[in-house]
């Protein structure tokens, strides 16, 4: 029996309450009345921690037998088009509301779900526009007001969002993804071998501050053609947007990029010195 068929059979019900004590009803009432005040809706299933040794079927019953109580007036419950059951205090959350937050709640409940399959198991961003397509009855401008909403917000506080150099958006889980390979990613998605170089060598530079090696583009994470990769590498600089990115050839041969928007020459060929030749000469 799923939540809406249990929630109408017990609260239609004339037999005696099992155990529906003013303990467990003040406790779901409490509980209920909190989230409402801070605009969000309970899940039924959110009760059982607070009701222990209680099964699903009695938590019910519970609620079934609270709606009926004069005391808890206030508390309503609302049935989801998937058949889960929310409750909230209408004294808190108008009925319409209550409506949109729980088609809302139930958006993002399938929009963590989908984002974080894709970083743990693909390991892979979800592009917020591929989203659309779990909801194809839904307005587009709806489900991307969601997934914006939902960003590291209460039980979400795990899912992030990045944004590609081009400024699409995309979605990550923090559990399985950090963020600096989630920011790497969304160059990846460009498929514009320039830019992923470009970007990369800049955050290098900015951040630790180090030249890159050219070496690591040939990592399969970036997805650049090993034969384009020399032709990229000795015309990047030419193009007018990527005129910071300057090249270093170590005397071991090895090449590097940086960005003299945040490393001067000197700085990144003492890094190169030292990491292509005095560091081996020093163990």
């Amino acid at each position: 029996m799923n939540e809406t068929k249990a929630i109408e059979s017990e609260a239609t019900s004339e037999r005696e309450p099992i155990n529906a004590d003013d303990s467990a009803f003040a406790t779901i009432a409490e509980k209920v009345r909190a989230d409402s005040n801070i605009a969000q809706m309970t899940h039924i299933e959110e009760l059982e921690p607070l009701l222990v040794g209680k099964t699903p079927e009695q938590i019910i019953h519970h609620v079934a037998e609270l709606i009926k109580t004069e005391q808890y007036q206030d508390i309503k419950v609302l049935i989801s088009a998937s058949g889960a059951g929310y409750l909230y205090s209408e004294t808190l959350i108008a009925p319409a509301e209550a409506s949109e937050k729980a088609m809302m709640e139930e958006a993002q409940d399938t929009i963590a779900n989908k984002v974080r399959a894709d970083s743990a198991e693909l390991v892979k961003l979800t592009p917020i526009k591929t989203l659309l397509d779990l909801f194809p009855d839904a307005p587009p401008e709806q489900i991307e007001k969601f997934a914006g909403m939902m960003v590291g917000a209460g039980k979400y506080q795990d899912i992030k969002s990045v944004s590609g150099p081009a400024g699409a958006g995309y979605l990550y889980c923090t559990t399985h993804m950090t963020e600096n390979y989630a920011k790497l990613l969304a160059r990846v998605e460009q498929k514009n071998p320039f830019a992923i170089i470009a970007e990369t060598v800049r955050e290098e530079s900015k951040i630790y501050p180090r030249p890159t090696k050219v070496a690591l583009f040939y990592e399969p994470v970036f997805e650049i053609d090993a034969n384009l990769m020399q032709t990229a590498v000795e015309s990047i600089s030419q193009r007018q947007e990527y005129k910071d990115i300057k090249k270093i050839v170590a005397p071991t041969g090895a090449v590097y990029l940086f960005s003299d928007l945040y490393l001067s020459a000197p700085q990144a060929e003492a890094f190169v010195q030292w990491e292509e030749v005095d560091k081996l000469n020093n163990p």
